[in-house]
């Protein structure tokens, strides 16, 4: 029995954010000294590990490191402080964070710049990039078409497809853009990742190999799973937007939508409904029914695609749903979701 798709409550996939905090640049200053000192003192209790970036902005770049798969990577002083403002930049992951990961985070940069310093500025973060997913159990990418609206007149449609020519992802988004959405499939990246795990560790090994077996048992979990497809907006450059603002944001979501093929409705001839599920994977949704429009289908195809409209993508709430995911995982204190004249 065919299952209904079934959206899950929006996770925040990728964090970063700024805070206007100062420390001088020269390494012989005081100030550097002393936060150098408290970073040296975090790695040696087995805290951070040292993080190597090529071309880093920053003078100090260390990842704090969790119990999970996830660490936060911490970005301390500026190296140009005239053009980039704030002195540090924060990275995390809050879907994979586990319990009491955002405690410990808090606790190294309390130890590192201060205490009463780290929470007047977590009072006011400034957020560079938050991506949102929420993935869509039961559903198969290849049984639905994806029209994505947006009312840029540059916009790059991409897809990715693997050997057997099955659609594995659309991206929707200018590469300059400030935004970049995307839809893919997420059972498929479980597999790779699984795959992937083994290979990196090597053939050495068999399932009486304790970490071996584990791995390959992660490998059959991913590949028997349901078939799930992920629906991804990424702010990729959230230029410095106070945290409050947050909700007053453009919900992306609202501008996707999906025809499920297995659901019941309007019916075609065999090959025009191939055809036009081709040209609309090829070309876009939009660019289909205007190809269609001069032709004896010009009524019948966009009924075709009207009937089969995904009912259970309901996207109305979703970006208020991720603000309050946000607000719920305990990264940032309370007023930092106020305006600043609401603040106590």
């Amino acid at each position: 029995m065919k299952l209904r798709p079934k959206p899950l409550m929006p996770v925040v996939d990728r964090l970063a954010w700024k805070l206007k905090w100062r420390c001088s640049n020269d390494r012989e200053h005081p100030d550097y000294q002393s936060v150098l000192s408290n970073v040296k003192a975090e790695i040696k209790a087995g805290n951070c590990a040292w993080a190597f970036l090529a071309g880093p902005k920053y003078c100090i770049n260390v990842h704090v490191l969790f119990d999970g798969k996830s660490n936060a990577l911490i970005q301390l002083v500026a190296v140009d402080p005239v053009r980039q403002k704030c002195g540090l930049r924060i990275e995390c992951n809050p879907a994979k964070m586990q319990s009491g990961d955002v405690e410990k985070l808090h606790a190294v940069m309390r130890r590192i710049i201060g205490h009463r310093e780290y929470n007047r500025l977590m009072r006011e973060p400034l957020l560079q990039v938050f991506h949102v997913a929420v993935d869509i159990l039961y559903l198969a990418l290849d049984k639905v078409l994806v029209q994505y609206k947006n009312g840029q007149l540059m916009t790059v449609f991409g897809k990715r497809v693997n050997a057997k020519g099955i659609i594995e992802g659309y991206n929707f988004g200018s590469v300059e853009s400030n935004y970049q959405t995307t839809v893919y499939d997420k059972h498929l990246e479980r597999v790779h990742a699984a795959v992937m795990e083994i290979a990196r560790t090597g053939s050495t090994g068999t399932n009486a190999d304790p970490l071996t077996a584990n791995r390959i048992r992660q490998l059959k979990k991913a590949i028997n799973g349901c078939e799930t497809t992920r629906v991804e907006v990424r702010g990729k450059k959230m230029l410095g937007l106070p945290l409050w603002k947050l909700p007053q944001q453009t919900n992306r979501f609202e501008r996707f939508s999906f025809a499920d093929l297995s659901a019941a409705g309007s019916e075609l001839p065999p090959l025009i409904e191939k055809a036009f599920q081709a040209m609309c994977r090829q070309d876009g949704v939009k660019a289909t029914l205007a190809a269609f429009k001069h032709t004896e289908y010009a009524r019948s195809v966009p009924k075709y695609w009207r009937s089969h409209q995904a009912t259970w993508w309901q996207p109305a709430q979703l970006w208020e749903q991720a603000c309050a995911a946000l607000r719920e995982s305990r990264i940032f204190p309370p007023a930092a979701f106020e305006p600043p004249h609401n603040r106590k």
